[in-house]
Order: C-alpha cells, then sequence, then structure tokens
C-alpha cells in the first residue's frame, strides 16, 4: 500500500461535530469507564463525514485546515490528506513521510479533564493513546516521522513522554509560518525536538481551503488581557479581516452547515486598538452582518468577557437583534469569573476587568451575566479553585457570588476548574480542597442542577435528533448531573471524616450582595 506522502490528523475525539453543539466536546473530559464508548461515539460524538475507501475526512478542526493549506503552498493536493483515525491504516502506506497530529488535551492535564476524571482516564486522553498505539505500529512498518501541534502540546514537550507516544517533533505555538519548512526537515530527518514558534505577519495565516469542525472559522488569535494562568497570552492578538472571513465562512455554508461559529479568545476585542480595553463596536457589528448576509441561521462566538459586555450593552444587544434571537433561541457562549477576590484579581487576572477596575470585578460578573440573559445568551462560565495562594476569605466571596445567582435567577451554568500550574508544581488536587474551597464547589454544581432544565432544551436541539432520542438525552444530561453531585458527597466523606455536605456548607451560607456605581462610555 502507497499511502499519502503528507497525512494529517487528529483523535478521535476531535473528529466529530458533536451534533452541532460545542458543549457536548466537554463530554471528552470525563472518565472513559464511567460513559460507554458506544454512547460517546453515537450519541454525544459522532465522526465527521468520512470516504471509508480513502479514509479521507471531509470535514477538520480549523488548525488541521491551517497546516494543510500552508503545505499545499510547497506539496501537491494528492500529496496531503486529512485522516479520520479511525481509518487512519488506510491513510498511511510505503510513501508516507510524516504524520501529523493536531491535539488539545492529548494527556488529560487540562484543568476541565482534571475536574471531570480525577484519577481516572478520560475519553480526550483516552483516544489520544489509542491513536498513538495505531501510529506507532504503522511507523515501524512504514519508517514515517511524526509531528505533534496544536493548544494541548505542551502536555507532550517531554523526551519520556515523546518517546512513549512515537512522536519524533513537538510544536508549541502557531506553525502557520514555518509548516512547510518544517516538514521538509521532517522528511530529511533534520526537525529539532522542540519548537516555539509564534506567528508575526497575520498575512502569513493561510485561508483555509476545506470545511471545519461545526463551521468553526478564527476570527482572531490572541487576547491581550493578560491573565497568568492562561496559555493564550503567549499570542499576540491579530484580528482576521471580514473578507478572509466571509471566504472562510463561505466554504462552511457551501459544505452544508446552515450557521458559523467564531473562534476567539476574547470575541469583544475583536477590531479593538484601545489601552482601555472599549469594544469596538462597529467592527464588530460590520463583522456579524457581513457573516450573517452570507445566509447563515446565526453566528455565534466560543468566548466573551464579562467585562466587555457589560462596557457596550447595547453592542450584545444589537448583534442578538442581527441572529434574531429571542425566546425560542438562545445560544451559548463561554466566559471566565475565574475568582472575584479583588486580591486574587489584582494578582492573577492582569487586566481582564477593564474597562472597569478590579475592586469592581464582582459587580461586573453579576452585571454582566444579567444582559447576557436580557439578550438570550447563555453564560457557561468557569471558576477556578485552589489557586496557590488562596485564602478561606478568598473563596468566600466567590461563594456568595454563586449565592447571588441563585437569588437573581441567572440562567447558564458554572463551571468550577480546579487550578493548573503549566509548569506541573502547583495543581490543586480534590484530596487538597479545605472547606470553603469544596463549598465553592458544592454551591456551583447545585447551582447547575437548579438551571439545567432551563439549558437541556439548548443542548438538545438539533435537527438530527428525533423525539425519541431528545428523551433519552434529556435524561442522560439529568442523570450525569446527578452523578457529580453524588461524587461530590462521597468526596466530602472522605475529606472531612464522615461528615455530610450540609454539615460542611452551612458555615459558608452568608450570601452578601455586591454593588458598584453603573458604567457609563
Amino acid at each position: 500500500m502507497k499511502g499519502k506522502r503528507i497525512v494529517l490528523t487528529a483523535d478521535r475525539s476531535l473528529m466529530t461535530n458533536y451534533r452541532g453543539n460545542f458543549l457536548y466536546g466537554f463530554i471528552a473530559c470525563g472518565p472513559y469507564e464511567v460513559l460507554p464508548e458506544w454512547v460517546f461515539d453515537k450519541v454525544f460524538c459522532p465522526s465527521v463525514e468520512t470516504n471509508k475507501e480513502t479514509g479521507e475526512a471531509k470535514v477538520a478542526q480549523v488548525g488541521l485546515r491551517r497546516v494543510e493549506s500552508a503545505l499545499l503552498q510547497g506539496y501537491k493536493r494528492d500529496e496531503i490528506i486529512i485522516g479520520q483515525p479511525e481509518y487512519i491504516e488506510k491513510c498511511i502506506g510505503s510513501e508516507t513521510k510524516v504524520v501529523g497530529i493536531n491535539v488539545m488535551d492529548p494527556l488529560g492535564m487540562a484543568p476541565v479533564t482534571t475536574t471531570m476524571s480525577p484519577e481516572k482516564l478520560s475519553y480526550v486522553a483516552m483516544k489520544f493513546k489509542r491513536l498513538c498505539a495505531k501510529v506507532i505500529q504503522l511507523k515501524k512498518q512504514y519508517n514515517f516521522h511524526v509531528v505533534v501541534g496544536g493548544n494541548g502540546a505542551w502536555e507532550l514537550a517531554k523526551s519520556d513522554r515523546m518517546r512513549i507516544h512515537g512522536i519524533d517533533t513537538v510544536v508549541v505555538g502557531e506553525a502557520d509560518e514555518l509548516a512547510l519548512d518544517l516538514f521538509h526537515e521532517l522528511e530529511g530527518g533534520n526537525a529539532p525536538e522542540l519548537m516555539h514558534c509564534f506567528v508575526k505577519n497575520i498575512q502569513n495565516i493561510p485561508l483555509i481551503q476545506g470545511p471545519t469542525v461545526n463551521s468553526l472559522i478564527e476570527a482572531m488569535r490572541g487576547c491581550g488581557r493578560g491573565c497568568d494562568f492562561c496559555d493564550v497570552n503567549k499570542r499576540s492578538k491579530k484580528d482576521l479581516p471580514l473578507e478572509r472571513l466571509q471566504y472562510e465562512a463561505k466554504i462552511n455554508l457551501d459544505y452544508g452547515f446552515d450557521s458559523i461559529w467564531l473562534h476567539s479568545d476574547e470575541m469583544f476585542l475583536y477590531g479593538c486598538d484601545n489601552k482601555d480595553f472599549q469594544p469596538n463596536y462597529d467592527a464588530i457589528v460590520d463583522l456579524w452582518k457581513g457573516l450573517k448576509s452570507l445566509g447563515a441561521r446565526f453566528v455565534a462566538t466560543t468566548h466573551m468577557t464579562f467585562s466587555a459586555v457589560c462596557a457596550d450593552p447595547k453592542l450584545l444587544k444589537d448583534i442578538s437583534q442581527i441572529n434574531q434571537m429571542g425566546n425560542e433561541k438562545w445560544l451559548a457562549t463561554n466566559l471566565g469569573i475565574e475568582t472575584v477576590s479583588e486580591q486574587l484579581v489584582k494578582k492573577h487576572l492582569g487586566v481582564k476587568t477593564k474597562p472597569f477596575s478590579t475592586n469592581e470585578w464582582g459587580w461586573v460578573v453579576r452585571e454582566g451575566a444579567k444582559i447576557l440573559n436580557e439578550n438570550h445568551w447563555f453564560p457557561a462560565a468557569t471558576l477556578i479553585i485552589g489557586w496557590p495562594d488562596e485564602t478561606p476569605e478568598d473563596t468566600q466571596v466567590t461563594i456568595d457570588l454563586i449565592d447571588d445567582f441563585k437569588h437573581t435567577g441567572m440562567r447558564g451554568l458554572v463551571a468550577p476548574l480546579l487550578y493548573q500550574d503549566f509548569n506541573e508544581k502547583n495543581s490543586m488536587h480534590f484530596g487538597n480542597l479545605n472547606e470553603a474551597q469544596f463549598t465553592l464547589f458544592w454551591r456551583c454544581w447545585e447551582h447547575n442542577l437548579r438551571v439545567i432544565n432551563d439549558i437541556i432544551p439548548i443542548i438538545i436541539r438539533n435537527k438530527s435528533f428525533g423525539p425519541p432520542m431528545k428523551v433519552i438525552m434529556y435524561g442522560m444530561i439529568k442523570a450525569g448531573t446527578w452523578a457529580i453531585m453524588r461524587y461530590l458527597r462521597g468526596l466530602c466523606k472522605e475529606l472531612f471524616n464522615g461528615r455530610l455536605p450540609d454539615e460542611i456548607i452551612s458555615h459558608y451560607s452568608m450570601s452578601r450582595s455586591v454593588t458598584a456605581p453603573a458604567y457609563t462610555k
């Protein structure tokens, strides 16, 4: 078998459209032993459309599409294939020189995975492990080189981990400018073991040439907020022009997707060039109008910040109107709360609060959640528990925030995550939780259990689900939430000498409202 000269792929947890809902991607962070694999593969995360004769994936992550486009500047079209991992042996053969693998969280070390799968093998890690086992066997037969890149590449950037997984080179950062030279070096056996690289010129980011998972396209890279726990800060902020985005969106719409998802690390900083981090209203509204005009049912985005939402409530209202959102049409987006302790905010969150001050952050989060809900957006918000310098008093302030969400009826999920150190020295573990931190964890999941009925209709809203499947999905999501509460109840007994959650959290139930003066432009 000849195979293709260059084979690009990713593990099976990434080769899916998540049934049109990126929230299903979080299921891959859960423990492999809890959810039957057929449920993961068939119900929540079915494979992207694949040519089963050649193994070619018809849809791929935008990162793989970028690398593919960069390589097409020096390789012929028929020398490159993006392979679906379950059919990877159909793509690889005697003429294969390089296999490139895109990774998100290959060893399950990211905060969501370590929180959802404590001391257990997660789906994302299992799927990567399975792909590597295949590639290693094929490598012994055909003697090609293996390179890994993507957001989770840092987890593999150690010689022993590379050796175990059959990897020759790890690329940390953005490979757009160097991909072609790197693959030539890999073919010649001259590539370095580890590379750190970042794009210097936005013009060197190549246009994608094929459809992407869930019609996701990059609106921007980087953030500029400066949070010290976030790897995104290693990249400078770059906004991709509307004309480029329209070209890439049309590829996805022509393929058959009916909506457009914009990937960003802070969507409301698109077009922003002021030091106050005031959103550029005109640039963002023009972006939404320009993409919606292509015929998309809606234009959504992966990430916002509460501070930008509060800085210009009219902006969120107007893009919601462009999307024709209403009571029957809500969208979800990710936002970071992280903490509302003023001393932790000042130390760790950089300028995440701008254009507001750090002591207004608690009010900003509360007001931002209110504005999002009023405009038919469900916030999926993250918290970080177990900062190295966190005190019980710091934790209490964030507990009060969650209590306030109950009183205000906030509709949205709050995901408490254990602090993870990229240097792997000060990471938090469940066994180290103190009473205040456990209470915050418990309060977050009490909140999620309370609002899940509001959110499930959004989660299961999908043309590929018939009524029976929607009923099944509803039951599985509810059961999953209850299972988390059951786990936390058992953890409480283990950590605190057999005491139950009610005995622990009763000491941390004094809710205090936080107010701040309204912000005016």
